[in-house]
């Protein structure tokens, strides 16, 4: 996985998929792939955070901005992230 930084927007390229920050769009062999906006923060967040734990505090803050959220949405989101068979 590399990233590209252009500012504050980063591209991450991995596989054939590619998720671009600042477009807050994730792509996969030139195709959009539609993500509500919670799984594409948490798809963001694990990325940018790869090879590191990432908390329940820190999903929390960054996902839903410290709002009270329940173990059942935090646990829908990244379900919705994998693979299409």
């Amino acid at each position: 996985m590399s990233p590209k930084a252009d500012g504050a927007a980063i591209l991450y390229l991995f596989e054939d998929y590619a998720l671009d920050t600042e477009r807050r769009e994730l792509v996969k062999a030139d195709r959009s792939i539609a993500v509500r906006p919670p799984v594409f923060d948490v798809l963001a967040l694990l990325i940018a955070n790869r090879g590191r734990v990432v908390t329940k505090d820190k999903l929390i803050e960054a996902v839903w901005d410290g709002r009270v959220v329940s173990e059942s949405s935090m646990r829908r989101e990244p379900i919705v992230l994998k693979p299409q068979t």
